[in-house]
């Protein structure tokens, strides 16, 4: 594998931790950019600044963007959605124009799996096949995202991968670093948290048209999803690029009263629970094919939703106690 010079946008996150992890000890020359001041250990130059303000006051030369810097809450979107279009879309298009007159020619780009919308009621999304259909604004903005590298790349050369992810879960296997952000906004470290703290966690939304009522999600461990970083500058080197991917753990999905019982199994003491009535912009199902991430990306994930629980629980536990 070729050596690369890489800028990670929104790089001090809970993914971008991780993938900054699995790519340094590879002998890649990594620099993080996020709005936020770093909290975990970091490889490589970190700078904290708005992405944009950074590339254009920045002249350092990189090969390969990997962009994760978006806003991400579909809640928030539904509320907000000018803050979601200027950040995710705006932004991300002076970004490219910067990134074309620079001749930086590589980018890896995170969507979601929020961009089939209902069609997961369906079974497996496949990346082929299946058209767009944003159910709320986040997904929207990853959408116009995925258009705008495509249109890049015809016109202007611009190699891209495209992952679209699904519900990032767990934390690094060895306890290192993990989901920071607090209030938490995923699933798994929420319950986790609650489960510590003795208090009641809400699920929002049980008449869906799922078994249980509750929403269904595909959970792919974030060292796996990180994993697939490495595979994406495989085909950069190889001319193979200009693809796009699910990224998930590629089984029929796990409910949120999955997600309760599982981990009361894990940590030995079941969940206080609480209904509420859906929230707004939330599919009933969302699941991954990933067959073409195995064939093409020769990627498949190592860890179950079981393992993730498991190793989010264990770095909930490590990081309550070191505040």
């Amino acid at each position: 594998m070729n050596k690369h010079k890489i800028l990670i946008t929104g790089g001090g996150g809970f993914i971008g931790t991780q993938v900054a992890w699995e790519l340094a000890p590879a002998g890649h020359d990594i620099t993080i950019v996020d709005r936020n001041a770093p909290i975990h250990n970091f490889p490589g130059i970190y700078r904290v600044a708005d992405y944009l303000d950074f590339f254009k006051s920045e002249e350092t030369k990189f090969d390969t963007v990997i962009h994760l810097a978006a806003e991400h809450l579909v809640e928030q979107s539904v509320s907000e959605p000018a803050k979601y279009y200027d950040n995710n879309v705006v932004k991300m298009k002076a970004m490219l124009d910067i990134m074309i007159e620079r001749k930086i020619r590589n980018i890896v780009f995170s969507s979601s799996g929020n961009t089939y919308g209902r069609q997961g009621q369906y079974g497996p999304l496949k990346e082929a096949g299946l058209y767009y259909d944003p159910e709320n604004p986040y997904a929207s903005t990853k959408v116009a995202g995925e258009l705008l590298i495509k249109d890049y790349s015809k016109a202007y050369g611009l190699k891209y991968v495209t992952f679209r992810y699904f519900n990032a879960a767990g934390a690094d296997p060895e306890c290192r670093f993990g989901y920071v952000q607090r209030p938490a906004t995923h699933v798994i470290p929420i319950l986790c948290n609650k489960i510590l703290n003795g208090e009641t966690f809400e699920i929002y939304g049980t008449d869906y048209t799922t078994p249980d009522g509750t929403c269904v999600r595909d959970y792919v461990h974030v060292a796996d999803l990180a994993r697939a970083h490495t595979k994406a500058l495989d085909l950069f080197d190889k001319h193979e690029s200009n693809r796009t991917f699910n990224i998930g753990c590629g089984s029929r999905g796990v409910s949120v009263k999955d997600l309760v019982r599982y981990a009361g199994e894990i940590v030995g003491k079941e969940p206080m629970v609480i209904e509420r009535p859906r929230r707004v912009g939330d599919p009933a199902i969302l699941t991954a094919d990933i067959t073409k991430a195995e064939e093409l990306l020769n990627w498949m994930p190592k860890y179950n939703i079981r393992d993730a629980i498991l190793h989010a629980w264990n770095w909930e536990k490590k990081f309550e106690t070191s505040k």
